[in-house]
C-alpha cells in the first residue's frame, strides 16, 4: 500500500525541536510492514513560530528513509498542496493536515482516513466562528476517523471511530522486578504549561521524604524551578531516550499530570519500564489504564496528586508488585506491530 501521510507535525532531523515522534514512528512502523510512505509536511508557518517551532526551507527532505514534502502556507486554507501523484490513501494526523488533506481527497479522489489528536478536540470545541465547523466538515468528508486515545473517541461527534494508540517494542519492555526499583518519582515531559508541572510541584511540598526528578526542558523551565526552591525535586534537563528509559527501570513512580495529553508515550514507556504510573483523569491513557489495576488514574490537580501518590506509598509491596507486572501486560498488548497492523487493517477497509 503506498500512504501519503499529512501533518505538520513530523521531523525534519533528529532532535527536532517541540515535535513530538508519535506520527514518524507510525510512518517508519508501516514503512517495516512493507507500505511505501511519503509525507507531506503542510507547515502553518504562523503556527510553527507560535509553538517555537523552527521554520524550514520549501522543498524535498529525506529522514529516516523516508522522503518528505516540506511546504509552507501563511494561512489556514492550504491553497494547491503540492503532492506525489502516486499514492493509494491519504492519512492526515492534526487539524492542520485534515484540511489540507480533504483539498487532496477532492482533487485526486482517493479515500482519505484522519486521525484526531487533542488539538481536533481543542479546535472542534473551542473555535466555532471558523475553524471548527471547516474541521468538522473536514472530518465528515472522510472515509474513515480515527482517534489516538480513549478519551479522544469519546470527545468525537461521530460513531464508528477506531483507535490508534502509540506501541512499544517488545525488547524495551524490562524484565526487571518492582522489587529492584527505587521509591522515587520520575516525570518525563517538555516543560511547557499543557503539561501542568506546577501541579506536581504544588504537591511535593506534601509529598515527604520521595525524591523527584523531572527529565526535560521547555520554555516553562525557568518558572517551574523557582517553584521547586527548597524542595526534594531535581531536574534532570534534556536526555536521550535511552538514558530516560534506565531512569524509568530504576524508579517506583512514574507521573506525568498533563491536561488533554493526546495519548502520551511517557505513559507508555513507564509502563513498560514496571513503573506504577499516574495518568491524568479524562487525558492521555485514561481507558487504557484501569485505577488501582495497572495503574492510578488522578485529577491532575495538587490535592489528587498527592493523595493518590500517598496512597501508592501506604499500599502493600505485594500489591505494588501485582500492579507493576499488570503495567508490563499492559504494554505488552500495545506492541509497537500489533498496534501498526491494527492501523493498517483500519486503513485497507477503505481501500476495497
Amino acid at each position: 500500500m503506498k500512504i501519503l501521510l499529512v501533518t505538520d507535525l513530523y521531523p525534519l532531523e533528529n532532535d527536532h525541536k517541540g515535535v513530538p515522534l508519535a506520527i514518524e514512528n507510525f510512518a517508519l512502523a508501516l514503512k517495516e510492514l512493507g507500505c511505501e510512505i511519503s509525507v507531506l509536511r503542510a507547515d502553518l508557518i504562523f503556527n510553527s513560530i507560535l509553538r517555537g517551532r523552527k521554520p524550514y526551507k520549501q522543498g524535498e527532505y529525506n529522514h529516516n528513509g523516508i522522503k518528505i514534502y516540506n511546504q509552507n502556507f501563511l494561512l489556514p486554507f492550504y491553497f494547491n498542496p503540492k503532492t506525489p501523484k502516486d499514492f493509494d490513501v491519504i492519512v492526515s494526523h492534526m487539524p492542520s493536515g485534515t484540511l489540507c488533506a480533504t483539498k487532496i481527497k477532492n482533487k485526486y479522489k482517493k479515500p482519505h482516513a484522519a486521525i484526531c489528536h487533542s488539538s481536533d478536540v481543542e479546535v472542534l470545541e473551542k473555535y466555532k466562528i471558523y475553524f471548527a465547523n471547516a474541521l468538522k466538515n473536514a472530518l465528515k468528508n472522510a472515509d474513515a476517523i480515527g482517534a489516538r486515545s480513549y478519551w479522544i473517541k469519546n470527545k468525537l461527534p461521530f460513531d464508528n471511530v477506531f483507535l490508534v494508540p502509540s506501541g512499544i517494542k517488545k525488547e524495551e519492555i524490562t524484565t526487571k522486578s518492582f522489587k529492584e526499583k527505587e521509591l522515587k518519582i520520575v516525570c518525563t515531559a517538555s516543560l511547557i504549561k499543557r503539561k501542568n508541572l506546577t501541579s506536581l510541584i504544588e504537591a511535593a511540598k506534601n509529598i515527604k521524604n520521595i525524591p523527584i526528578e523531572i527529565y526535560g526542558c521547555g520554555r516553562e523551565e525557568k518558572k517551574l524551578r523557582k517553584m521547586a526552591q527548597n524542595l526534594n525535586i531535581k531536574f534532570m534537563g534534556q536526555k536521550t531516550r535511552k538514558k530516560v528509559l534506565a531512569a524509568l527501570e530504576k524508579a517506583q513512580i512514574f507521573i506525568l499530570p498533563s491536561k488533554k495529553e493526546t495519548f502520551g508515550l511517557s505513559y507508555l514507556e513507564a509502563l513498560a519500564m514496571g513503573c506504577i504510573v499516574v495518568c491524568s483523569k479524562n487525558s492521555g491513557m485514561d481507558g487504557y489504564i484501569t485505577d488501582g489495576e495497572n495503574g492510578f488514574i488522578a485529577e491532575p490537580d495538587p490535592k489528587n496528586i498527592t493523595n493518590t501518590i500517598n496512597k501508592i506509598i501506604n499500599t502493600d509491596k505485594s500489591e505494588l508488585e501485582r500492579i507493576s507486572n499488570n503495567a508490563k501486560k499492559l504494554a505488552q498488548e500495545l506492541e509497537y506491530y500489533k498496534c501498526a497492523k491494527n492501523y493498517l487493517e483500519n486503513l485497507k477497509k477503505i481501500c476495497k
